[in-house]
């Protein structure tokens, strides 16, 4: 009879580690899930912040920034946006993707010229990682646009 109360005992104890690590595997991705959209939360407002230093940039018509030193304007503003987004332009858009346009929607060339209004957008996209997330988004990414529009000055 002793035994037998032993076998249960051990049965018991090994349901109650089975069921402990059901239990933590479900919220260690839950909390990792929290974290998955505070980043992308955060990503996106430092996005937005790098996209509106970027325009302030570009309506004065500066290009001291330009990392070449050959007084490209546009190098120069891709470069502001570069130094406001906390290391973050790379890892979300190409170069190529960012959009200029003007207030009906025309793409503009460069960044427009002095007196044009032109709206800077962005089109960024972040990776997720949270299982939870993935049947929300496409490719297992965030994507999302941030902008900003301002007038040149006569520069």
């Amino acid at each position: 009879m002793r035994k037998v109360a032993v076998a249960n005992k051990d049965k018991q104890s090994g349901i109650a580690v089975i069921e402990f690590t059901a239990v933590v595997a479900f919220f260690l991705t839950l909390i990792l899930t929290i974290i998955d959209i505070g980043m992308y939360g955060y990503v996106k407002l430092t996005m937005q912040n790098a996209v509106r230093e970027g325009a302030r940039y570009a309506v004065t018509g500066q290009s001291g920034l330009d990392p070449d030193a050959s007084s490209n304007r546009e190098a120069a503003i891709i470069q502001k946006m570069t130094n406001s987004s906390n290391g973050l332009f790379s890892q979300v858009i190409e170069v190529d993707e960012i959009r200029v346009e003007d207030l009906d929607g025309n793409a503009v060339t460069g960044f427009g010229g002095p007196g044009d209004l032109i709206a800077i957008h962005l089109d960024c996209e972040w990776a997720t990682s949270s299982p939870y997330i993935l049947p929300f988004v496409d490719d297992g990414t965030y994507k999302f646009t941030v902008s900003a529009a301002m007038k040149n000055e006569l520069f």
